[in-house]
């Protein structure tokens, strides 16, 4: 069905504008009116403090006042950027935003707590095809965390949690490794290796971890890339990493000697 003939239901007003714009009008900053302005009267000034006064018997701006003001606007996105360069942003979704008619700040003023609330009792509810789709859009959609009440490694807690109930692999999967998180999130990575393996297709499992480029510290699942890379024959590389390991502190005795026996 198509993604468009779902935002069309009835049960997404119900469950888009609980989410979004019933939390946002709980928050606590507002947005600011930027267009009450005096229209008599427009202030601009410019980064050397000079000023320029536009009224509506006298609208006059002199050349040099423009360029006083293309300066300054040189001047502050410079700064945005060097903000944007000293504070990385890691956004982690599937989804634009655009594609559903949501912003990237949909969440910012969202309270956690009502999101716990409401995602805890979703997450006790058997949803139908439609609905479960519809849930995947609201969390996998790419957007800046909330600011209130709600940590991110709680917010990806909720959206692993959705992922493992809702038993998707395909999506599972394309959600690990586009963003390459699988580190990021043990648990659904664990699960996903984990049905894999319990369907014993070990090499889909491994082929999870061909595709990851990211170092791997938790504990399983490091032991699993290890074993995978030796299955693939690359000894020298499986040795390495373990060796490495072991220098950062890890210590399991069974597996390093099954893995010495594999060597």
């Amino acid at each position: 069905m198509k993604i468009s003939k779902l935002l069309n239901k009835v049960y997404l007003s119900i469950v888009v504008i609980s989410l979004f714009l019933g939390l946002n009008s709980h928050a606590e900053d507002q947005p600011v009116d930027i267009w009450n302005i005096d229209k008599k009267k427009i202030a601009i000034t410019s980064s050397d403090n000079a000023s320029v006064s536009i009224n509506n018997s006298n609208n006059k701006i002199t050349e040099s006042d423009i360029y006083n003001m293309q300066s300054q606007k040189k001047v502050d996105a410079v700064e945005v950027e060097q903000t944007l360069d000293t504070k990385e942003i890691k956004i982690i979704g599937l989804y634009d935003p655009e594609d559903f008619g949501f912003k990237i700040d949909m969440w910012s003023n969202s309270n956690g707590d009502q999101l716990k609330y409401i995602f805890s009792n979703l997450a006790k509810l058997n949803l139908s095809e439609d609905a479960a789709e519809l849930m995947n859009i609201s969390l996998l959609t790419n957007a800046y965390y909330p600011n209130k009440n709600i940590t991110e490694q709680e917010l990806l807690k909720i959206k692993s949690d959705w992922l493992i109930k809702n038993k998707d692999l395909d999506l599972i999967e394309e959600y690990l490794i586009k963003n390459q998180i699988i580190d990021l999130h043990p648990n659904l990575s664990r699960y996903l290796v984990d049905q894999y393996l319990s369907k014993s297709n070990a090499a889909k499992a491994c082929e999870i971890f061909s595709k990851i480029k990211e170092p791997i510290n938790n504990k399983y699942l490091s032991k699993f890339n290890i074993y995978c890379i030796l299955s693939d024959g690359r000894n020298e590389e499986a040795q390495l990493i373990l060796d490495l390991k072991i220098e950062l502190g890890f210590k399991d005795d069974y597996f390093e000697k099954k893995i010495k026996y594999f060597f």
